[in-house]
């Protein structure tokens, strides 16, 4: 009996039938080899059924699409040559064939680890929460009034940075939501309160309502806060055209607003001590939400000493602005633990795409139980200490 060849026909039985699920290579015949293992599966690509492998190399992996016979031609040249052991697996058995260093075969059958086949849509479209042009329903002229789209709803030359900034910011907001359901279930017939505080031209305010409104529909009520008397007339034109009834655009500094209780308190890229405005009346605003996209650290830069362990990074210019970011934006993110939020700082989207691309998310906590919120405040102390800093703007204002 050919060991190799009866397992390979169960390959062919598996995809013919289609009950295959994945079959995975491994033990290198050259140990040196990077390549380690190539797991494979069977995809739809543009409507025709293929295999995918995966070619899993020390350092990467790297996928190749291949049509039944080139893909059943590859697994024959893989199979007992390069590899030792493979693994398929199909939703009526499991089987294992192995090559041992005499060259002896073997080949087991045993009861399936799979009942149901996966998934096999590879070209899934990607969620895209910017939806386009439909000037029946009045949706969406926001973003070729913004000059994001042309005409005809393409993206326009020079905006694909920021396209791509308004969606990850969306998909940041739609995950928070799911995560933090109590936001919506709270609100019973009421309006979800935003407020976007330092709104400019208001690109993300707009595609935030776009969402919760026309995806999500949700009842949703957005202020979005900006000092520049133009752009708050732009805005609100704007909000008109698209029948986005429920957003308006107020003039007003972040300093001295007053914000009303809000539910989500947002502020992109507001410049300096700004930031730290907003977080402070969102906590006084009970908002349930923070999310802040900090620029610039001035304030606290102004005041690092250079005789502290890090006075050789201090020495340089722009070392020590990218230590004063992640010393600034590492307190405001214990003030607001210390203040009941969850607070989680992570990158907003690529580098790439934009410089300021750290993003501040505190999630108020729900806990009935009291909390220490002294250990917070302590960690601030100490840095304070380390680098020789008086005060952070916003200890004195929340």
């Amino acid at each position: 009996m050919n060991t190799k060849e009866d397992f390979f026909k169960e390959i062919e039985n598996s995809v013919s039938e289609d009950t295959f699920v994945r079959l995975t290579l491994s033990k290198n015949a050259d140990r040196s080899a990077t390549l380690k293992k190539v797991l494979i599966k069977l995809a739809l690509i543009k409507k025709q059924l293929q295999f995918s492998f995966v070619f899993r190399h020390e350092t990467n992996d790297v996928t190749k699409n291949f049509s039944i016979k080139n893909g059943l031609e590859e697994i024959e040249k893989l199979l007992g040559d390069e590899f030792w052991i493979a693994n398929l697996f199909t939703t009526q058995h499991d089987f294992v064939f192995e090559k041992n260093k005499k060259g002896k075969l073997k080949f087991r059958k045993s009861k399936p680890t799979f009942s149901q086949i996966p998934e096999r849509q590879h070209d899934k479209p990607k969620s895209d929460f910017l939806q386009k042009n439909n000037p029946t329903e009045g949706r969406a002229t926001y973003l070729q009034e913004l000059g994001i789209l042309d005409a005809n709803d393409r993206i326009q030359k020079g905006k694909g940075d920021k396209y791509k900034q308004i969606k990850k910011f969306i998909e940041i907001v739609s995950d928070l939501l799911k995560k933090n359901p109590h936001v919506l279930e709270s609100k019973n017939d009421e309006p979800l309160r935003i407020v976007d505080m330092g709104s400019g031209k208001g690109y993300l305010t707009f595609a935030l309502y776009d969402y919760l409104v026309n995806t999500m529909n949700l009842n949703v009520k957005i202020t979005g806060v900006e000092i520049r008397e133009n752009l708050i007339e732009i805005c609100n034109n704007i909000a008109t055209n698209s029948n986005f009834d429920n957003l308006h655009f107020e003039q007003g500094f972040i300093e001295g607003y007053e914000l009303p209780e809000t539910d989500i308190l947002i502020a992109l890229h507001a410049c300096d001590t700004a930031t730290d405005d907003a977080i402070a009346k969102g906590i006084k605003a009970n908002a349930q939400l923070i999310i802040c996209a900090p620029c610039c650290h001035k304030q606290i830069r102004k005041q690092i000493k250079n005789d502290s362990a890090f006075e050789a990074v201090l020495n340089y210019g722009i070392l020590k602005e990218r230590q004063a970011e992640i010393i600034t934006d590492t307190i405001r993110a214990l003030i607001l633990e210390a203040n009941d939020y969850a607070t989680k700082v992570f990158e907003f989207i690529s580098i790439e795409n934009t410089g300021k691309n750290v993003m501040i998310v505190g999630q108020q906590r729900k806990s009935e139980q009291p909390r220490d919120v002294t250990m917070y405040l302590q960690k601030v102390e100490e840095l304070k200490k380390q680098f020789g800093i008086e005060e952070h703007y916003l200890e004195k204002i929340v």
